[in-house]
């Protein structure tokens, strides 16, 4: 294969594919992005932007790499992580949509209050709730007992921590299967005779997966297939409590804190370690020290 054929950096035609799809998530789709829009990212002419996307150009520099992150509002890591090959446009796409709230944010707590007490009767018969500061408590040490007490259910004390096991002690209630290569949602759930079936998409099982398996497990036994549109937010931060619980049990985060090796980074060690994307185990190591 001569030099100059297509794809000889395959890695960053994979780039030229997550930005544009990034620029898409960026601007909420409402935009058309075009090739000259992600060129236009690094000031590229419509050769050299060709060039980018057949995979004739190699992107590497680590000036490229702070530039295409500053644009998006991207990790760099995100970035680096496609250029090694370490990540493939799905988990890449992923990382850059995230994965929810940790918490909620000022202006959902007030859009909330102003909700509640214009139709307070609405919240309290539906959700059974009788004051505002009801409404809004996530329920963080409910929802992690929660997720301890699955795994003591499972005699879970090893990592990772595996899917299948929790599924086996919730007794039929919850069924996990896969679904097409090409499903979209990557994860898909549905109630028939009272069983909550999550169908994801086929293929191997990846640490954004595991993730979004372990939110939808939380729904089922946190809050069920009936809620209030309004309340999607606190909803989101409870299941993102719930599934960091159960993918990281504080137990085993703990011992792996104290086993780590001071000389490499962190967060690198612990995504192996839990089989977890990285912005989520940054996410519950943070939690875990400050609280």
């Amino acid at each position: 294969m001569k030099r100059t054929d297509e794809n000889r950096y395959p890695q960053s035609a994979e780039l030229f594919k997550f930005c544009k799809e990034a620029l898409n998530i960026k601007h909420a789709f409402e935009v058309k992005v075009i090739d000259q829009h992600v060129g236009a990212i690094l000031g590229f002419d419509p050769a050299d932007c060709s060039h980018w996307k057949k995979g004739k150009k190699n992107i590497k520099s680590l000036e490229t790499v702070k530039a295409i992150a500053q644009h998006l509002d991207a990790d760099e890591r995100e970035i680096l992580d496609i250029i090694a090959g370490r990540s493939d446009l799905e988990e890449a796409l992923q990382e850059y949509r995230g994965y929810g709230q940790s918490g909620l944010t000022a202006k959902q707590f007030d859009d909330l209050k102003r909700e509640y007490f214009r139709n307070t009767a609405r919240f309290q018969s539906a959700l059974g709730v009788q004051s505002f500061e009801q409404l809004v408590d996530l329920q963080r040490n409910f929802t992690e007992a929660r997720a301890e007490e699955l795994l003591l259910r499972a005699r879970v004390n090893s990592l990772p921590v595996m899917l299948p096991e929790i599924i086996e002690v919730l007794d039929g209630s919850v069924l996990i299967k896969a679904g097409e290569a090409d499903q979209t949602p990557v994860v898909r759930v549905e109630y028939r005779d009272g069983q909550c079936v999550i169908t994801h998409r086929a293929g191997s099982m990846k640490p954004f997966l595991r993730f979004l398996i372990a939110r939808e497990i939380g729904r089922h036994l946190l809050v069920g297939n009936q809620t209030l549109p309004e309340m999607a937010h606190v909803i989101d931060v409870r299941l993102n409590i719930f599934a960091s619980a159960l993918l990281m049990p504080s137990a085993l985060l703990q011992g792996a804190l104290r086993y780590s090796d001071s000389t490499s980074d962190l967060i690198d060690q612990l995504a192996v370690l839990f089989w977890l994307p990285r912005s989520i185990v940054a996410a519950r190591v943070r939690d875990f020290i400050v609280r």
